[in-house]
């Protein structure tokens, strides 16, 4: 039986808007690095600006890593942030 399992992050200091993309991006099973304006396609309501904003928080508070316009996910901080 194979289960869907989804990994949340749980950092009140996150805006929604963050722990949404921090969301889709940890449960990408394709990849787990984006550009903003390929995440903008797939977050219907979101806009170019409120994405990048969001994965900016991201990279603030080292959930993730900027290389030019590529948003990755920090594995190492991954490991050590606190799970819903």
């Amino acid at each position: 039986m194979s289960r869907n399992l989804r990994i949340e992050p749980n950092d009140n200091e996150l805006s929604l808007e963050a722990n949404g993309v921090l969301s889709k991006m940890l449960n990408n099973p394709d990849t787990d690095y984006v550009k903003a304006v390929d995440l903008c396609a797939v977050c219907e309501n979101g806009s170019l600006r409120t994405i990048k904003k969001a994965l900016s928080e991201l990279t603030d508070k080292g959930y993730l890593l900027r290389i030019g316009n590529t948003y990755a996910v920090n594995k190492v901080r991954i490991t050590q942030m606190k799970l819903a």
